[in-house]
């Protein structure tokens, strides 16, 4: 790591499994003189019954996202719905946006993210269309 990032921290990864629920925490503790900014890309990947299923809501609406699937390397956008619903290739990092909540109609289950640590984004990606990567179920 100190090859990639020369800072003295120390991070640790919390799995609490409990009935009803499934908690993480990710504690960085800089062990350094000098501060930093981080961020971390914690990847979550949820079963659904079928896309055509899916709603993601939150409070998407009117915030910016940067669509990396746009243009050459990204264009930011902004979202006009209030709900998500993926119907092409998704590759989305959602500014200002930290609570999705997944709404599966197949299985009339609703699966919340709570974001008790300040993360500021969410990315919601998805390889559509890739037969291989199972797409439509997650």
């Amino acid at each position: 790591t100190k090859e990639m990032w020369d800072k003295e921290f120390l991070c640790t990864f919390t799995i609490t499994l409990e009935a009803d629920q499934l908690k993480t925490s990710m504690v960085v503790d800089n062990k350094g003189e000098e501060a930093f900014d981080f961020q971390a890309a914690l990847h979550s990947y949820f079963t659904v019954s079928a896309l055509d299923n899916l709603e993601i809501s939150g409070s998407f609406e009117g915030k910016e996202f940067l669509n990396k699937m746009a243009g050459d390397g990204g264009e930011m956008q902004t979202e006009d719905r209030s709900a998500i619903t993926i119907g092409e290739e998704y590759d989305r990092v959602y500014s200002g946006v930290n609570d999705p909540v997944l709404n599966d109609k197949g299985t009339g289950k609703s699966l919340a993210v709570l974001n008790t640590a300040g993360w500021e984004d969410t990315v919601v990606w998805n390889p559509y269309g890739d037969e291989g990567m199972g797409y439509n179920n997650f």
